[in-house]
């Protein structure tokens, strides 16, 4: 019976041992970028979206002047409908539609570039954004670095974004905005 009792308790004390045991847990060092803030409010996205603004602007005055222009050819064109023969007015009509045809696929084709220029410099701003959280990482030895959109709940003293940003203004405060 003694040695019932010895060995239970050698298998309960065995247990609660195994229980609070400690474990060799590898540290892991974590932090949370806003990457959507930081293509939003850095100097290099602002820039981008100065230039975007301005070449919007710009084109659609082009859009404005040409769509005036075919609506003045066209009202031309229906002042002479009873002036000219029905072949004169026919050729007439279509080199208006070669000339409108024309102009709707610049008007494409700029729009094409405008947004193919965007879509570049956001990239190369996304690139430069790795580049800064790479060198945070190894300058502060972090292992891990996630975005706050993959974030439910955290402390904020994981998010590094400010000094991602701050690091990102001095290696990109402009991004030229090339459209070719």
């Amino acid at each position: 019976m003694k040695f019932a009792y010895v060995r239970t308790m050698f298998f309960v004390v065995a247990a609660v041992l195994c229980m609070f045991s400690t474990h060799a847990y590898a540290e892991v060092s974590i932090a949370v970028v806003d990457i959507d803030m930081v293509l939003v409010e850095s100097k290099a996205a602002k820039s981008i979206q100065k230039q975007i603004a301005e070449k919007r602007k710009t084109f659609l005055a082009e859009v404005k002047t040409a769509e005036d222009k075919l609506r003045a050819e066209q009202k031309a064109l229906e002042k002479q409908r009873g002036e000219l023969s029905k072949e004169a007015l026919m050729k007439k009509v279509q080199e208006f539609e070669s000339r409108r045809i024309t102009a709707r696929n610049t008007i494409q084709t700029k729009k094409q570039k405008l947004e193919k220029a965007y879509v570049t410099a956001m990239n190369l701003l996304t690139k430069s954004i790795y580049e800064v959280c790479q060198k945070v990482a190894a300058e502060d030895k972090i292992d891990l670095i996630i975005t706050r959109q993959n974030i439910v709940v955290g402390s904020m003293s994981l998010d590094i974004t400010k000094a991602v940003m701050e690091r990102l203004n001095k290696k990109l405060p402009t991004l030229s905005l090339t459209v070719k």
